[in-house]
């Protein structure tokens, strides 16, 4: 137990050095693994839905089978029992859990002044009713079964994540690196109430609205992550998927989506925490701005930027993580894959602040080789040690 209490602490250690810019012992091996994990492990969707155990033990699996410092997480990312319960919500219980067509438009542009005045209200009164079948029924007792049974699920869920956390960490010395989550709330705005298209219009159309929205929703952004945290905020990691950036035009992003975004950072790294961001696609249109996040508190995942030049470019003031890509893992040779993990951390590692892990957050059972991410990991263990 003493050992693994060790083995704990100095891979946690590792991250939390590299997280914060610094030069660890070796450069960590971080696993992106979510999805991937059930099918990895020989489960359906449904399967791990319908058993907490087999939900664990694949998350469990891809951490005993690979080598990592530590992983993005130990539960799938959607309470798809509680959505279900509810009656829809936006996403399928099955596959990769997509967006149903049609279902993430639930607000018309008419509306956004309820919107603006109180976040809390419109969206409980307003838009559960439409995203949700039970939420729009009559009160009955019928109801209240219902909904007493769609919160229970959403708690099993809470007590299945809190759980496979303490279980990684004692019984594989496994540090989960992701804690609390938080959207930006145009972001939440795409995924849940106007959808791409809708967006995308506002911000040519209505750009105020959206600024005085995103201003009206940051609190409540902070509020909900921070509730992950009911003791302290120091020194935890708070993930920060970012879905609209790289759509948007310089001047748009500096008009609708960069002053709360900077807000919101700004006041977790006021509190002490590292915020993943997850920078889909590509964002080297927007780095000027991204130099300007509080030094040393962002932990950068990046799919498809060249990692050489965001180094260059934001390496003195973020960790930088990725570059490993997912089409080489699940396509290259073996050597193929050693040699793109050989390159990157030859041209990345030096001076410290970097993480390697896949480019993007492995889903499909496409999405990755597991005797190639096995030879990468590997070999990144063993040759990523700084001397």
């Amino acid at each position: 137990m003493a050992d693994l209490e060790k083995l704990y602490q100095e891979r946690n250690h590792r991250m939390e050095v590299t997280q914060k810019g610094g030069i660890p012992d070796r450069v960590p091996v971080y696993s992106l693994v979510d999805n991937w994990a059930f099918t990895y492990a020989g489960y359906s969707i449904e399967e791990i839905f319908a058993d907490d155990e087999k939900h664990y033990n694949a998350f469990e699996k891809v951490g005993k089978d690979f080598y990592w410092d530590s992983m993005f997480t130990c539960v799938t990312s959607r309470a798809m029992n509680y959505v279900n319960a509810l009656g829809g919500g936006s996403f399928k219980n099955k596959g990769l859990m997509q967006v149903e067509t049609g279902h993430a438009k639930s607000m018309e542009v008419e509306e956004f002044d309820e919107l603006i005045k109180d976040p809390y209200a419109f969206i409980r009164d307003k838009v559960a009713p439409r995203k949700f079948a039970l939420m729009s029924m009559e009160y009955s007792e019928e109801k209240y079964q219902k909904y007493t049974e769609a919160i229970d699920y959403y708690f099993r869920f809470r007590k299945l994540g809190g759980s496979s956390v303490g279980r990684m960490k004692n019984e594989l010395a496994m540090p989960i690196s992701r804690g609390g989550v938080f959207w930006h709330p145009i972001d939440l705005i795409l995924d849940y109430l106007r959808d791409f298209q809708g967006t995308m219009l506002d911000i040519r159309r209505n750009p105020n609205k959206l600024i005085e929205a995103a201003e009206a929703m940051t609190p409540m952004i902070i509020e909900l992550c921070e509730a992950a945290y009911p003791q302290h905020l120091e020194g935890k990691s708070i993930f920060n998927p970012m879905h609209l950036p790289q759509f948007l035009r310089p001047k748009d992003f500096e008009k609708v989506y960069w002053p709360s975004y900077k807000k919101i950072v700004e006041h977790f790294a006021a509190k002490g925490c590292v915020v993943q961001s997850y920078f889909e696609r590509n964002y080297s249109h927007l780095y000027d701005y991204l130099q300007e996040l509080p030094k040393n508190s962002v932990f950068g995942l990046f799919e498809d930027d060249d990692l050489r030049v965001v180094k260059k470019r934001l390496g003195d003031n973020m960790c930088i993580a990725g570059g490993m890509e997912v089409y080489a893992l699940n396509n290259g040779t073996k050597q193929e894959c050693i040699d793109m993990a050989k390159s990157l951390i030859d041209d990345l590692a030096p001076g410290g602040g970097y993480v390697f892990t896949t480019n993007r957050i492995p889903h499909s059972p496409n999405d990755a080789n597991p005797e190639n991410l096995r030879a990468v990991n590997e070999f990144v263990h063993e040759y990523a040690v700084y001397k």
